[in-house]
């Protein structure tokens, strides 16, 4: 199985990853709750770019489906909101789960390796 950066997708999913000396959330964000993100991202598609350049395209279907790509890879499974979370499973990488917040109605989530991004409307 070929290593891509996306593994992480909306979602940094690697166990292993080691945090990095990245940004954190914004001073003035605010913890999302789920009510929040459930509206935030239902029916809508969103794009990130991380550290290394790597763009994420995330799309969170109304009916819980997610479909997430970048160049040269693509997955698909589903999302769920928990407080404070964004969730789910994706078919290639696994089960995941990422502190979410809000600072000027902007979502950021922080990925496994503690590197914080944020998703923009596309």
């Amino acid at each position: 199985m070929k290593s891509f950066p996306l593994v992480t997708v909306v979602l940094s999913l690697a166990a292993s990853a080691q945090p990095t000396s990245a940004p954190p959330f914004p001073t003035t964000s605010t913890v999302a709750t789920a009510q929040e993100l459930n509206t935030h991202l239902a029916g809508k598609t969103f794009n990130a770019t991380y550290a290394d350049g790597t763009r994420v395209q995330s799309r969170f279907g109304a009916d819980g489906s997610l479909l997430a790509s970048a160049p040269g890879f693509s997955d698909s499974g589903s999302w769920r909101v928990e407080e404070g979370k964004l969730c789910g499973s994706l078919r290639k990488v696994g089960e995941f789960c990422n502190e979410a917040r809000f600072d000027a109605g902007v979502l950021y989530l922080r990925r496994m390796n503690g590197e914080v991004v944020r998703y923009l409307p596309n």
